[in-house]
């Protein structure tokens, strides 16, 4: 199996995670790697995930693990003919970045994303955190992309279980953890003879964050969540 990621020109904690799991597959890895603008973090009170950016020269470590690194200076068609020109072309690819990928480097791919919620009930913005306002089941769902936001064809979901003794921290880990074993997996699921849902793109969408004053006071909205979840 040769899967291709798409992932930032710097340390980036979940690339070198799937990086790690496909290396114990005996996997063959070819990184796709575009340019990433430096900006300051500003944390937010409550994190469903942790601080992606880490410090690892990530082309150095490539030629050290045998991983090709191919560099793709941006986004636009030309980039995309970049991407598409690259020699021994992956059987796969995921996707571990924050950005809506463009329809130009869509064609003719198979690219795999992790969704942190259920699809087709929570596309968006802050879903992990929507789920929890709305008294909605967390989830994580692993789906291939099209040119919609958190649309095309979904492969697997798996629910997060919700344990009374969880702080939000406790549930957050067991999400993102989840979401990176169902990336790593993805050759099983893609393999199963299971139905697969097409997500209709007039499903609801959230393009906003929760607002400032829950974010803020979240922990509260958290337990009266658990409370409902564990009765």
């Amino acid at each position: 199996m040769h899967v291709g990621i798409f992932t930032y020109q710097t340390g980036h904690l979940k690339t070198y995670q799937m990086i790690q799991k496909f290396l114990a597959k005996s996997y063959k890895i070819t990184l796709f790697a575009f340019p990433f603008k430096h900006r300051a973090h500003q944390a937010r009170a409550f994190e469903e995930r942790p601080y992606q950016i880490i410090p690892l020269d990530i082309k150095s470590f490539c030629q050290q693990a045998g991983i090709n690194f191919i560099e793709i200076s941006g986004w636009d068609e030309s980039s995309a003919l970049e991407f598409n020109n690259a020699t021994e072309r992956p059987d796969y690819f995921i996707t571990v970045i924050a950005k809506i990928i463009p329809q130009h480097f869509i064609e003719g791919n198979t690219i795999i994303n992790a969704h942190p919620g259920l699809l087709p009930e929570n596309r968006g913005v802050d879903a992990f955190k929507w789920s929890i306002v709305n008294q909605a089941p967390i989830g994580v769902s692993l789906h291939v992309i099209n040119r919609h936001i958190d649309a095309g064809r979904v492969i697997k979901r798996l629910e997060v279980p919700v344990i009374a003794t969880d702080s939000y921290e406790d549930l957050c880990t067991r999400a993102y953890d989840m979401e990176c074993d169902l990336l790593a997996n993805f050759e099983q699921y893609m393999s199963e003879d299971q139905a697969c849902n097409e997500v209709d793109i007039n499903s609801p969408l959230s393009r906003k964050s929760i607002p400032e004053n829950l974010n803020n006071s979240f922990n509260q909205v958290f337990q009266e969540y658990k409370k409902q979840k564990c009765l």
